[in-house]
């Protein structure tokens, strides 16, 4: 069945019904967590860590212009969006204020929060951007105990909890901040979790599996609601002991990962009875790649990727590896050949490794992933038309 309702038409249709009404939903928390990619590094006034200096939505939205948009790696405008939001009567009288953006060699972070109309908080955990810092500590989740952003994740979240001590709390994000999220609601202290009304994973990675064997996972499981595309593919890295719901998406492949592109149904989002066949078939490929490596396997791998992809530290964004065009690609040669003969090995076989594995997935489905993706990389290859 083709379904096309997303969360603009949530808001056209439901925007006028109050939380009074009918009580926060898993879309409301989608629409949040849109909000925080947006750039708001122009607005000093959000930076109060005082709740009753918290800061209109709506003000802050009749001030946005194209140099906020938003930080992900999505190509669509979210701008729009949160203006719709501020504009409904269900979001009327949201306030922001505690957001913080840091980025430096070692993490990518950003968080803001939100005071709702129900006298509840919202904290959200922006996504991965484009900076290769945000990526690389992707990728060590699969081998780390914990990554600088889900430390600071943590820390932030006790830190609205104790400022908002008299508000029920919930916490969610979209991709990276989706597993900030969880993490952040696993490592509150025991004497909060009256307090913690529901923790959303909006398609993001899992955990290794120590985190899942962890008294505070069972605890808290009944809380966290983790929601899945049927044939994305980022939410299924690691380990996701909880229950997931499946979700209906208007895209196809890999970009089901797109937020805007999530399918509503009232007050909820369109909840399938299982994964496509391709989400299937991705989930048992990555899972067993990651699980036939090592954890210093993984370390050394992400060690010397990224030191390749950033040119020897000389690229600090997907931007700078676009712009870089044929010269980068030959940097990229020249890091490779003078890697040593460990790390080569480690590369060439990893690569071997997922190549064969997702060769003989693309054989027998995802035939429009597999462009998209293609027409992606080749783009990596070339230089930015000049303005």
């Amino acid at each position: 069945m083709k379904y096309t309702t997303t969360v603009a038409d949530y808001l056209t249709w439901r925007g006028d019904i109050p939380f009074s009404v009918d009580p926060f939903n898993e879309v409301d928390n989608l629409v949040l967590c849109i909000i925080s990619y947006i750039n708001f590094r122009r607005f000093p006034e959000l930076l109060t860590r005082n709740p009753r200096e918290a800061v209109s939505l709506r003000d802050i939205c009749q001030k946005l212009t194209q140099e906020d948009e938003q930080l992900g790696l999505s190509q669509l405008s979210y701008i729009p969006v949160a203006q719709q939001a501020a504009q409904t009567e269900r979001f009327a009288g949201t306030r922001m204020f505690a957001f913080e953006d840091r980025s430096d060699q070692e993490t990518q972070f950003a968080a803001v929060t939100f005071l709702l109309p129900d006298k509840s908080v919202f904290v959200a955990f922006r996504g991965t951007d484009t900076s290769l810092v945000g990526w690389k500590e992707d990728f060590n989740m699969s081998y780390l105990e914990s990554v600088p952003a889900q430390v600071r994740a943590a820390e932030y979240t006790a830190e609205i909890m104790r400022l908002c001590r008299f508000h029920k709390v919930r916490i969610g994000g979209h991709s990276k901040g989706g597993n900030l999220a969880a993490w952040a609601g696993l490592h509150l202290p025991h004497k909060n979790y009256g307090r913690l009304l529901a923790v959303y994973n909006n398609d993001g990675p899992g955990f290794n599996r120590s985190m899942t064997e962890r008294p505070e996972y069972v605890l808290l499981r009944d809380k966290m609601h983790t929601f899945i595309p049927e044939s994305s593919i980022v939410g299924v890295l690691l380990e996701h002991c909880e229950d997931y719901t499946v979700i209906a998406s208007t895209a196809k492949s890999i970009m089901q990962h797109e937020a805007l592109s999530w399918c509503t149904e009232r007050n909820r989002f369109i909840h399938l009875e299982e994964r496509s066949t391709m989400g299937r078939r991705s989930d048992d490929v990555l899972r067993d790649w990651i699980g036939s490596m090592t954890p210093q396997e993984r370390k050394d791998f992400t060690d010397a990727f990224f030191e390749i992809l950033s040119m020897g530290g000389k690229a600090r964004t997907l931007d700078d590896v676009q712009e870089m065009g044929l010269s980068g690609a030959v940097a990229l040669v020249k890091e490779y050949a003078g890697a040593d003969e460990k790390t080569r090995r480690i590369l060439v076989e990893t690569f071997k490794r997922l190549a064969v594995d997702i060769g003989e997935e693309v054989a027998t489905s995802a035939q429009d992933g597999l462009k998209q993706a293609t027409d992606f990389l080749r783009n990596l290859g070339r230089k930015k038309p000049t303005e």
